[in-house]
């Protein structure tokens, strides 16, 4: 008798308890190409609990893309007007902006490589010459025109 409960007891204490564990994964859900506009599909798996309810490590969601959400500059706008009216002081500006495809999520900041602005590097303005107290010419030479008895600057 003591034997039969010793060995009960021995077989007790070596039994170790069951950690938690995942079942399979489900069947994934239906093909991107069945989903119009579809961005993703998943599938699912269980956790089964361990003796102590202690629960999975993990996810239980598995996601697989159908687009390519990968963010894209959109052409440059056409451009500002010049920045300034004298002098050849001013600078054409242009823009553009960080587009995800249709059906994706917005892109964060910085998604995209490269600046969202550019500025020609070549000056702009009416021609004319600037008025005191500023620099009459940012850029080139002061020339007169003897006809109309006028400055103007010029690259």
């Amino acid at each position: 008798m003591h034997r039969q409960i010793l060995v009960i007891l021995a077989c007790f204490l070596s039994a170790r308890a069951a950690g938690p564990s995942w079942g399979v994964w489900g069947e994934w859900g239906a093909a991107c190409s069945e989903c119009t506009g579809a961005v993703s599909r998943g599938r699912t798996r269980v956790c089964i609990p361990g003796d102590d309810l202690s629960l999975c490590s993990g996810s239980r969601l598995e996601e697989e893309l159908c687009l390519d959400c990968t963010p894209q500059w959109t052409e440059w706008t056409t451009g500002t007007d010049c920045s300034d009216t004298c002098g050849y002081c001013g600078r054409y500006t242009r823009t553009r902006e960080c587009q995800s495809p249709t059906g994706c999520p917005t892109p964060a900041p910085g998604s995209c490589v490269g600046n969202s602005t550019d500025q020609n590097t070549e000056p702009c303005d009416a021609g004319e010459v600037c008025l005191y107290p500023r620099s009459s010419c940012c850029m080139g030479i002061k020339t007169v025109d003897t006809t109309l008895k006028r400055f103007h600057c010029k690259i």
